[in-house]
């Protein structure tokens, strides 16, 4: 008897709880329609009652950015110019004229042309300052707008009209437009005699073939070890990523998993072949808070299958994966639809990413997990490095030189006076220059020093004939211009740094300007001393191994 109500007891329960199933989704769906329904009321009733007549288009595309701000940062609605950078993710290339653009003080300028676009074929420089685009001038559009009116489609003619320091007259320069392939490996080179480097900007179609290259050279010139440098590297293709992973992880190796509410999201990625690069090289990951998404994928998998160490700072926190959706060639919304799980089980994802009220089945997810080596890692924020390395801060004038754009334009407005960046380097009279420059430019304050100059007018209006009072007033004016003088000298040597930094980037592009950075990058020396050290690098990756600097 009790074998057969067994028989009979479990149907009835697999059957109930179906049922329950399709009675919930059915009034989830119903709820779904009644709000549609509602918001095409409201629609309708705003647009056929509303005192003005309201552009639909505008009106429509503000309504959507409503709904989808209140969702994670990620999700978002694109038209035009804004899936630029979706296309250049998924395709590796756009249609343009190969330069890299700065903005500042409401000035664009050229950072670099780009190697065989029409740019630099035409004879646009690092540094000239882009004054109008088709005769119009770009002051009257924002970075972006600029940005979108210099790109188009393959063959057409764009005019570009540039001022050249040195030169009185604009430059007018009529360009074709060509297909330029995005570059997502900006330098890979020996650091010493046995380390390589590889610096990633993001993950997009290219990056798997370039970092097989550069990997190759690497390991031909006799590497023992690898520093991949992730720092400020958004991220990008998820594909991208576990392509990058596959080169270093053991064949058929787990190294990540999304999980959303569609079959689509729900999907498990494997190393798919044997990894290039052999087991007995030592590989180490830098990370910033500019990592995220891909570029944490990537570290957390190295760290949590110990392949490696992690260097640098706390990266971003982003563990959720967007599936973009077009609705018509201009016009589609970029959608979270996943999370993702590194390795160990870990979403790394910060936990306020959406307001949990408009969730109906929110969860908690653990913290603490464990490396394949019994490492405690964690959870819920981003990927906590192995070697931490806080780079010290700009000191107070180099950091108000920095900010009013001092050092780049300066470098602008003087490189003519030199043939090359070692011209530079070699000028013991930069610094001098330099303070020249400085000087007739708004003055610099000290902490306290716009306080005292408000004092000054005010106890004027006072007592201006107060001879104790003003000498005690002058004694303190005095005092700021020493102490200005004494940090313009305190700070030679990070000033020089930084304007050899603007020069290096002008004469040699961005490569060049990378390579001088890393001569004084603690980061990177903090990550050659680890890997030229086998006892600090294997202790690191043991389960009591953390190592602070």
């Amino acid at each position: 008897m009790k074998k057969y109500g067994l028989k009979i007891f479990l149907p009835i329960v697999i059957v109930t709880a179906i049922l329950s199933l399709a009675i919930t989704q059915s009034s989830y769906y119903r709820k779904i329609g009644k709000s549609q329904q509602l918001i095409n009321r409201v629609y309708n009733q705003i647009f056929s009652t509303y005192v003005h007549q309201i552009d639909p288009e505008t009106f429509t595309k503000d309504a959507i950015n409503g709904i989808t701000q209140k969702l994670d940062p990620f999700t978002e609605y694109m038209v035009d110019d804004e899936q630029h950078n979706i296309n250049v993710l998924s395709k590796g290339k756009y249609g343009g004229v190969g330069i890299q653009l700065s903005y500042r003080n409401n000035t664009m300028s050229v950072v670099a042309p780009m190697d065989g676009g029409p740019a630099k074929s035409a004879g646009i420089i690092s540094g000239d300052i882009i004054l109008k685009v088709d005769d119009i001038d770009v002051k009257k559009f924002s970075f972006n707008e600029a940005a979108a009116k210099i790109r188009g489609e393959k063959g057409t003619k764009v005019k570009l009209t540039v001022k050249r320091f040195g030169d009185s007259d604009p430059i007018e320069f009529n360009l074709t437009r060509s297909e330029i392939i995005v570059k997502t490996v900006t330098y890979a080179g020996m650091l010493t005699e046995s380390t390589g480097y590889i610096r990633l900007n993001r993950f997009n179609k290219n990056s798997p073939i370039e970092l097989q290259k550069s990997i190759s050279s690497l390991l031909n010139d006799k590497a023992t070890s690898l520093i991949f440098d992730l720092r400020d590297n958004a991220g990008g293709l998820l594909t991208a990523a576990v392509s990058m992973l596959d080169m270093m992880i053991d064949k058929n190796t787990t190294l990540v998993s999304t999980k959303g509410r569609t079959k689509d999201s729900n999907r498990t990625f494997y190393s798919r072949r044997d990894p290039i690069i052999p087991k007995d090289i030592k590989i180490a990951i830098l990370i910033n808070q500019g990592s995220a998404s891909a570029s944490e994928i990537v570290a957390g998998s190295i760290q949590d299958l110990d392949r490696g160490i992690i260097i640098g700072q706390k990266s971003f926190g982003k563990g959720l994966v967007q599936t973009q959706y077009s609705f018509d060639d201009k016009r589609s919304i970029k959608i979270t639809t996943a999370r993702y799980y590194i390795p160990s089980g870990r979403f790394i994802q910060k936990r306020d990413y959406i307001d949990e009220k408009y969730i109906m089945n929110a969860s908690d997810e653990d913290s603490i997990f464990t490396t394949i080596g019994g490492r405690i890692v964690y959870g819920n924020g981003g990927i906590a490095p192995d070697s931490t390395v806080v780079p010290d801060s700009l000191k107070s004038l180099s950091s108000q030189y920095w900010r009013n754009g001092h050092f780049y334009t300066f470098s602008q407005e003087n490189k003519h006076n030199y043939k090359t960046f070692k011209s530079v380097e070699n000028d013991k009279n930069l610094l001098k220059k330099f303070e020249k420059y400085i000087d007739t430019k708004d003055k610099i304050f000290l902490p306290g020093e716009k306080d005292l100059n408000l004092a000054k007018v005010k106890i004027s209006k006072l007592d201006s004939t107060d001879s104790e009072v003003n000498k005690a007033l002058d004694l303190l004016s005095d005092f700021y211009d020493r102490e200005e003088k004494k940090r313009r000298k305190s700070e030679e040597s990070e000033i020089k740094e930084l304007l050899l930094l603007e020069f290096a980037g002008l004469f040699n592009g961005t490569e060049g300007r990378l390579i001088q950075a890393l001569k004084n990058d603690e980061t990177v020396q903090t990550a050659i001393d680890i890997l030229s050290n086998n006892s600090a690098y294997f202790s690191s990756l043991s389960s009591s191994g953390i190592i602070e600097n």
